[in-house]
């Protein structure tokens, strides 16, 4: 046993290394792991070391045929794609004259990475019922290997197909299944910590908080620019009676001067008839 956790220690040191290189998701990718993650209520720190550990979103196909974002196999994504869910996104069936070709609608970058926070939010509801703690990695296990073979292995029921499935997904020969699962998720939480520590470029994102109107137009601006903003909205808040109350007595003061009556002599005043001509 100490000698598999060595070795698991080495071989994830080593996948660290080579994920070092990672420079984001870009800006189109970074949108929609936002948009699943608020639309299916899912944490987007799970959903971004997801599709990190995936390595799908460079077009990427695993040995098990899976492609995509969310690297879905062909099985998975027809069986979420008949769903009511599944095409209220836009998920569109894999044909065989599509499958593995350019018009295959696994490669839809946005579809995909929303069908992966649809598979999530499905998976957290069959964990409440069979009894599995809800975590970021039990998350990426059920999707990496599927839920029934993930629960079976929790159980110490895995079969030979599962077996088969953990070592086309990179279990090795001298692994157990716990060792297997162990690996597994120490990877995972490795590519979820690389995922986060670079920015989101999403459009719903300033500065990891959501995207509104507001963040964006008080992004970058002077306090007292600010100041004198806050200022103006709070003066439109006043009823608009007011307001135009103010506005006129403030207009009065400053363009009807009060007159003062200065007494003139005798001989500088002159009485003039309107009617009469000079």
């Amino acid at each position: 046993m100490a000698i598999s956790r060595l070795l698991i220690s080495a071989i994830l040191l080593g996948s660290v290394h080579s994920a070092i290189a990672f420079n984001g998701f870009g800006f189109d990718v970074d949108t929609y792991i936002d948009e699943a993650a608020k639309r299916y209520q899912i944490p987007r720190e799970m959903l971004r070391g997801l599709v990190k550990m995936e390595n799908g979103w460079t077009n990427n196909i695993s040995p098990t045929g899976a492609t995509g974002v969310g690297q879905f196999t062909f099985r998975t994504w027809n069986w979420l794609a008949t769903m009511p869910e599944g095409k209220a996104i836009g998920m569109k069936p894999i044909s065989q004259r599509t499958r593995g070709t350019y018009a295959d609608p696994r490669l839809n970058k946005r579809v995909n990475t929303l069908a992966t926070g649809l598979l999530a939010r499905l998976h957290i509801q069959q964990f409440a019922e069979r009894g599995i703690k809800s975590s970021d990695e039990n998350l990426y296990m059920a999707h990496n290997i599927g839920l029934d073979g993930f629960h079976r292995a929790l159980q110490g029921r895995a079969n030979a197909d599962d077996i088969r499935n953990m070592r086309r997904n990179g279990m090795k020969r001298w692994m157990s299944v716990n060792d297997f699962l162990t690996y597994q998720k120490n990877r995972y939480n490795s590519n979820k910590q690389i995922a986060n520590a670079i920015p989101s470029k999403s459009l719903y994102s300033n500065d990891n908080k959501p995207f509104t109107a507001q963040n964006e137009a008080k992004r970058d601006i002077p306090k007292k620019t600010k100041s004198r903003m806050d200022d103006a909205l709070t003066a439109t808040k006043l009823p608009i009676q007011n307001v135009i109350s103010s506005a006129s007595q403030s207009y009065i003061k400053r363009e009807q001067p009060k007159l003062r009556w200065i007494q003139p002599s005798d001989k500088q005043v002159v009485w003039v008839n309107p009617v009469q001509k000079l």
